[in-house]
């Protein structure tokens, strides 16, 4: 049975769950607790999504499509949904050319694949309400249908997809992906490589990668004191920045909540070291989300 036969659309989950998802992406204002909910999803990839026995929570899924539904990462060769050849292909032709940028791309594909799954499995179990309006209803509809096509694009992968975004993202750490190695840090690689390169992230202004290194235990991280520090301190310069601090503030508010073993970060004892260093970190990144809003 295919895929769009299989789920039944209703239109009370369409409603509420479409709501929530909004426009597909954080909303310039980036300060709701629902885009704080998405951010720290998003830190710590959509392992907290979970789609078991339980019901999925509605609201932690459409929190995590919100996160997630553009991809950060720019693939050197035509990849997606619309590119030539199935999922699998491309994922074929990513590692046989070591493209990372492209595997990276097609990693990100697999999670909104994931994503997808407890949307479109929350949706097959509840009734439909008759009062919503028609117009609204096909709207929603037409998003869900978007959502069963990219599902069954997913399901030509076959095998465990985690393991084959682990060797996508594996890939684009290799050669540097900007954002691979904190993708892949949060479905659980502890790799050296992995931590390398979310360090060297971090340094260059990732807010998400700094949001990793800010919030876990430094020894995991095999980073010392100040270099930690350092970190925190950019967190904390970039929020208080007047035109890029509000895509900061939830980072910053995350890391100091989940912060291990620390919390609320306390810079009366940072050496001049960690604090030039920070504020350095600070100002790429700044630069990167001055370029992204641009």
């Amino acid at each position: 049975m295919g895929v769009a036969n299989k789920y039944v659309i209703p239109v009370v989950v369409v409603a509420g769950c479409l709501v929530l998802i909004g426009e597909w992406k954080f909303s310039r204002s980036d300060s709701s607790e629902t885009n704080e909910r998405a951010e720290s999803l998003a830190s710590d990839g959509v392992q907290r999504v979970e789609f078991g026995e339980s019901k999925p929570d509605i609201v932690a899924l459409a929190v995590a499509a919100s996160a997630g539904s553009t991809s950060p990462f720019v693939p050197t060769s035509p990849s997606g949904y619309e590119a030539p050849g199935t999922l699998n292909d491309q994922v074929g032709r990513a590692l046989a050319a070591k493209d990372g940028p492209m595997a990276a791309n097609l990693a990100f594909m697999l999670k909104e694949c994931e994503i997808n799954m407890g949307i479109l499995e929350v949706a097959s179990s509840e009734g439909a309400n008759p009062h919503t309006d028609q117009e609204l209803l096909a709207m929603r509809l037409a998003r869900l249908r978007q959502y069963e096509r990219e599902f069954a694009a997913c399901q030509t992968v076959p095998g465990d997809h985690k393991q084959v975004r682990l060797r996508l993202l594996d890939l684009a750490v290799q050669q540097g992906v900007v954002g691979a190695a904190r993708e892949s840090f949060s479905m659980g690689s502890r790799e050296p490589a992995t931590l390398s390169q979310l360090i060297r992230d971090a340094n260059a202004g990732d807010r998400y990668s700094l949001l990793n290194v800010a919030r876990y235990d430094r020894k995991l991280l095999g980073i010392t004191r100040d270099e930690q520090d350092a970190v925190r301190y950019a967190l904390k310069l970039g929020a208080a920045d007047p035109e890029t601090g509000f895509r900061v503030v939830n980072s910053l508010r995350i890391a100091e909540e989940y912060a291990v073993p620390d919390s609320h970060f306390d810079f009366s004892e940072i050496s001049n070291e960690a604090r030039m260093k920070g504020a350095e970190i600070a100002e790429r990144l700044k630069l990167r989300l001055r370029e992204n809003m641009s």
